[in-house]
């Protein structure tokens, strides 16, 4: 069956999806959001990475995660990505993430990178977030962390 005649396909078309409706303030919370969780995930995996030693592989996997959280500071705008002061509209409770693995932190910001309208100019860069996302979120799950 044609995909763009199937209504339960899973291929979305250009600006299709339900969340076009997104304001550009939530956009940026989202964004803001997988900030805090890429982090938090970096910091959880070079925790372990030092107790293991410096041939783990954990190392490349933070490296990355923080390359990833990176990309995702330079989608927010200056007012939100320069804050500096660990503050945030989300409130995340650090308690609950302190205990969450890498994967666990990774699949809640591959869940909240699906609906990010990547074809605004904006977020022309937004793409390649989504892949490297998914990309560590595989790397990390492959080494069981």
């Amino acid at each position: 069956m044609n995909p763009s005649t199937d209504p339960t396909s899973q291929v979305l078309e250009h600006g299709s999806d339900e969340t076009s409706d997104e304001t550009p303030q939530e956009v940026w919370r989202r964004l803001d959001s997988m900030s805090q969780l890429l982090h938090q995930a970096a910091r959880t995996v070079w925790a372990r990475a030092d107790v293991d030693g410096p041939t783990s592989p954990l190392h490349s996997l933070g490296l990355g995660i923080y390359l990833a959280h990176g990309q995702t500071l330079l989608l927010l705008p200056e007012d939100l990505s320069d804050r500096g002061d660990g503050e945030s509209d989300l409130e995340l409770d650090v308690d609950e993430l302190d205990v969450r693995t890498a994967v666990q932190l990774l699949t809640e910001v591959e869940e909240l990178s699906r609906p990010l309208p990547v074809w605004r100019a904006d977020l022309v860069h937004g793409s390649q977030l989504v892949v490297d996302v998914c990309d560590l979120l595989r790397e990390a799950q492959h080494l069981d962390w």
